[in-house]
């Protein structure tokens, strides 16, 4: 067989414009005429990459806020991009001493003390470069798509002196200028007038523009021939909004591979967008997002965190990423944090840059002064570093490392497998088949989503867990279960915990089956199918339980454990504890061996 062609779509270029808000003590409407006079006669700033030298500009919309654009540059490879943060680095903090020369600061959008905190709220543009209409088409339905994954990790909320605002976004909880984006059926000119007509019926403006995705871009940052994503509120630093356009490069990507094979992305409903949405921008990572089941009306409405939805994006998007060499240290800022924390509820943890102000303002109640930010606005260093990862190295250093490595391991993608099918031919055995009518084992979010559905009976409960448990490897469902949010994990583990006769209260971590309350929880797994051996110790030993319990190896008569908690808690005066759970379940007489 001969190889005839091959296809990969190669990154195309992206414009990206970097939001700052203007601050000035004292002054009401400061803000706005030092904003003007810097537009008159602007600093010089660097070229970047591609030669071209960035520009500063502003918005009537947000007279407070200034915007650095770096021009179409080509995010291809790390090297280019990190020459393209380096060099938008030097840009923002060459503004930054101007704006100081001029009596004012350059601030991240969101300040609570400007006479008109409204005036300074701004998004980072990031406009994708297209080649034709279709493109266009499916590569604003895409982005559409994932619209409250996005700003769930975009958001920036408002903050002062008094720490950071809870919630997700701001700008778009107080914004009347910008709308949920509609399904494009084709970006023929006539579809787009009946897009305007819909949009002048239902919101009462009539430009594509004010879309969170405007397909034919934004006339005043001069983006008409690309896609312009406005989901992403200004960033505090650079190396987060780099990290938010090789998100945008990704789904780029996949929309042209999509087009390429002549297939559609699919119509969300829109009640249903714009009901996340709003979850996304109330809420953050916070936030309880309704799943698309129109194609199964009959289950009741299920939700997701917007942690999860996050995660699954990521592995989407894992392809693309790896074919632009995407680095651990590039998507860190994006991936780790909502990785570390599990779950929506989960604290501590730095997730984004609404999570990394208020752990600075934990660590140092001046750490969000308007002299300290400015400051660090204007040194290249600190707007290039990973401070969500330095501030998660600190919270937990072995939770750190450990992301580091899944996301490391994540695009690094499976290894390459020699092709060894002469060989496979020659020395062919008949295959395993799987018993008629057996289906094959469930996976770990196939027997969450079952155990999820109301009032189900024990044996059907039993049954799932040992089709779970007749798959190979470990069988760990504590990720799973942090990936639904605290309440529902909370209500899942109580469905998967046995009756009191079936728990084992373990003191210590155990050597080996043989020990008694190994013995006692194999004992009570033989005689009721499944049984818990549950740990309460301190925090520092729970690391000891779970290298003794692989040390034990497999259990004996095909009793196969499940990891179910792991995790730790404070108790009373501040003692830090930690809770293993682990269940253990027998095989089905006969059959699950």
């Amino acid at each position: 067989m001969a190889l005839v062609a091959l296809y990969r779509s190669a990154p195309l270029r992206q414009r990206i414009s970097k939001g700052y808000s203007v601050y000035v003590p004292g002054h009401g409407r400061g803000a706005e005429e030092l904003v003007g006079s810097l537009l008159a006669g602007p600093p010089p700033l660097p070229a970047g990459p591609s030669g071209q030298p960035h520009t500063v500009r502003g918005s009537a919309r947000a007279r407070g806020a200034l915007w650095v654009d770096t021009g179409r540059v080509s995010l291809h490879d790390p090297a280019t991009r990190a020459r393209t943060a380096e060099a938008l680095a030097v840009s923002v903090a060459r503004v930054a001493a101007d704006v100081r020369r001029r009596g004012g600061l350059l601030l991240p959008t969101g300040w609570q003390q400007q006479p008109d905190p409204l005036a300074g709220l701004c998004a980072d543009l990031h406009s994708a470069e297209v080649l034709n209409p279709v493109q266009r088409e499916v590569f604003t339905n895409l982005v559409r798509e994932h619209t409250a994954s996005l700003i769930a990790l975009g958001g920036r909320q408002l903050y002062g002196p008094g720490g950071v605002a809870p919630g997700g976004s701001a700008r778009l909880s107080r914004s009347f200028d910008q709308v949920s984006t509609r399904y494009l059926d084709s970006c023929a000119p006539e579809h787009l007038e009946r897009v305007r007509t819909r949009l002048r019926q239902e919101e009462r403006v009539g430009s594509l523009e004010v879309m969170d995705v405007s397909p034919l871009g934004i006339p005043e940052a001069h983006t008409g021939e690309d896609v312009t994503v406005r989901l992403f509120d200004a960033q505090v630093t650079v190396a987060g909004t780099l990290a938010h356009a090789l998100l945008v490069q990704a789904l780029s990507m996949w929309s042209r591979d999509l087009e390429r094979t002549g297939r559609r992305v699919r119509q969300v409903p829109q009640f249903l967008l714009e009901q996340n949405r709003a979850r996304a921008v109330a809420h953050g990572l916070a936030a309880e997002l309704r799943v698309d089941q129109t194609r199964r009306t009959e289950e009741p409405p299920r939700t997701q965190s917007a942690g999860r939805a996050v995660r699954t994006l990521l592995s989407e998007l894992l392809p693309y990423l790896r074919q632009l060499d995407a680095t651990t240290d590039e998507l860190a800022p994006l991936f780790l944090g909502v990785e570390m924390a599990g779950s929506a509820a989960a604290s501590g943890f730095v997730r984004n840059e609404n999570d990394l102000l208020a752990h600075w303002h934990r660590e140092d109640r001046t750490a969000l002064t308007p002299e300290r930010l400015a400051q660090g606005l204007a040194t290249p260093d600190w707007l290039t570093a990973d401070h969500c990862g330095a501030s998660n190295k600190a919270v937990g250093h072995g939770s750190w490392a450990a992301a580091r490595v899944w996301l490391t391991e994540r695009l690094a993608g499976p290894a390459p497998q020699p092709d060894r099918r002469h060989e496979a031919q020659r020395d062919r055995r008949p295959e395993a088949r799987r018993e008629p009518g057996r289906p094959a084992p469930l996976t770990a979010d196939q027997l969450l989503d079952r155990l999820a559905r109301p009032d189900l009976p024990a044996p059907e409960v039993m049954d799932a867990l040992r089709s779970y448990c007749r798959a190979g490897g470990t069988l760990d469902l504590t990720r799973p279960l942090r990936s639904r949010g605290r309440d529902e994990a909370r209500a899942l583990r109580r469905v998967l915990r046995p009756r009191a006769g079936q728990r084992v209260r373990c003191e210590k971590p155990p050597v080996s089956w043989d020990d008694a309350t190994a013995t006692r929880a194999l004992r009570a797994a033989g005689e009721q199918g499944v049984a818990l051996m549950h740990w309460d110790l301190p925090a520092q030993d729970r690391a000891r339980v779970r290298e003794a319990l692989r040390g034990m190896g497999r259990a004996p008569g095909g009793v196969r454990t499940v990891l179910l908690t792991d995790t730790n808690y404070t108790a009373r005066e501040d003692e830090k504890r930690g809770t293993v759970e682990v269940l253990l379940v027998a095989p089905r007489e006969g059959t699950d061996r």
